[in-house]
């Protein structure tokens, strides 16, 4: 059902992503998941994005992060955190018919060790999530249609 350009019988081959809403209290995250995921279906040169005359549209929604210890050192301080994000994603085409939903999850494991760079560490293990799920994100739509 993949025509030549886009997805949906070569109804979607462009589309519209809005920033992915947050619903958690990481500041910035659904900066880092939007960004990735326009940056992975430009890449696939199956779809064009813009905002006006888009084909379809998709609707992010960062559900839940969460933060655990993942291992600690001898004196019993974390030294890696297990990020754990799960987003919810829906495609609408131009007239705002809901067409599918997909949900996903993806872990992470950072280094907590050096006080000074763990913020620095969370945000590129969000980054690198992201991208994978981007990327996740993408075989699906394809394989779907």
């Amino acid at each position: 059902m993949i025509n030549e350009k886009g997805i949906f019988g070569g109804e979607i081959s462009s589309i519209y992503i809005p920033l992915f809403k947050n619903k958690t209290y990481e500041p910035h995250a659904s900066g880092y998941v939007t960004d990735a995921f326009a940056k992975e279906l430009i890449a696939t040169g199956i779809f064009k994005l813009n905002k006006d005359d888009s084909d379809g549209y998709i609707e992010g929604t960062i559900t839940k992060i969460r933060i655990m210890p993942s291992s600690m050192n001898a004196q019993g301080i974390v030294i890696e955190k297990n990020l754990e994000m799960t987003i919810d994603l829906s495609l609408f085409n131009k007239t705002g018919a809901f067409i599918k939903k997909w949900t996903l999850l993806e872990y992470e494991i950072y280094n907590t060790s050096d006080v000074s760079v763990e913020d620095y560490n969370k945000r590129e293990a969000m980054r690198r999530m992201s991208g994978r799920m981007a990327r996740r994100f993408s075989s699906m739509a394809l394989i779907d249609y």
